[in-house]
Formats: structure tokens, C-alpha cells, sequence
């Protein structure tokens, strides 16, 4: 892959998508996602992105997603050609390292930061800011105005 591939969704923005609790975010996230559907806009997830938001929207949550949801929503996903999926090797983990080290970052925000520029995804929407500590990587957040 050559030049600047679109930008990364991170998982909070997956799992605001089905937050009773935060409506702004919410209708915010939904309008994100709903672009990449309907080919206004190109976005990219990592598997990483799908598994943490597996996990988030069942153990983290007081009112767990069933998994039957969470499995139709990841194939939605997945089967849509309009994201750009990415992976990691074990090459990226070595990096993700590295990145930890060096800008102080939790293991899973570092590997995330590792794909992105294996991929060469310079953008991801978060409203995590400790990204911006990855030379390379300009975060944006969509819930502030």
C-alpha cells in the first residue's frame, strides 16, 4: 500500500454507537459510521478495534451487549467493503513495544499506534489524547466542538 490510507476509528467511537447513556456521542459516532456506509467517507479499523470493542460492550459496560448483537455488528463490518481492515504481525508487536516505551503508552494504545503506521494511517478519531504523543499520528476528536 502506497500513500496516506484513511483514518482510524478507534474503539470508543464503536462503543459510543450503543451508549444509552451518552446521546450526544452517540448521534456524533452514528454520523461518523453512517458516512463510511454510505460512501461519503473511507475509515479504516484495525481487528484490534473489533476485539477491544468485544470485549468493552461486555465486561466493561453494567448492561452487557448480547453477543449474538455483537457478532452481526462485527460482520456488518467486516463484509462491508468500505473500511479499510487492518492487521498486525508479529513485527508490529516488536514495534508497539518500542512505541510504549518511548512515549509512555498502554501496551494495546501503542500496538494500535504500531498497525496505524505499519498501514500508513497517520489519522485516527479518538477522544484518547495520549495518541498525539506518537510522532506521525494526529488525533482528532470528534465530540469536541
Amino acid at each position: 500500500m502506497t500513500g496516506e490510507a484513511p483514518p482510524l476509528i478507534d474503539t470508543n467511537i464503536l462503543v459510543y454507537l450503543f451508549d444509552e447513556d451518552a446521546a450526544n456521542k452517540r448521534d456524533i459516532s452514528h454520523q461518523l459510521i453512517a458516512g463510511c456506509f454510505k460512501s461519503e467517507r473511507r475509515y479504516s479499523l484495525s481487528y484490534q478495534n473489533l476485539a477491544e470493542f468485544s470485549v468493552v460492550v461486555t465486561e466493561k459496560v453494567a448492561d452487557p451487549m448480547p453477543s449474538e448483537d455483537i457478532q452481526r455488528f462485527i460482520h456488518t463490518i467486516t463484509s462491508y467493503q468500505g473500511w479499510n481492515l487492518v492487521h498486525y504481525t508479529g513485527t508490529t508487536i516488536i514495534h508497539a513495544h518500542e512505541i510504549k516505551e518511548q512515549h509512555k503508552l498502554h501496551f494495546w494504545d501503542a500496538l494500535l499506534a504500531a498497525t496505524m503506521l505499519e498501514n500508513h494511517i497517520h489519522t485516527i478519531y479518538t477522544e484518547d489524547a495520549h495518541f498525539r504523543k506518537v510522532p506521525g499520528i494526529t488525533m482528532m476528536n470528534p465530540y469536541q466542538t
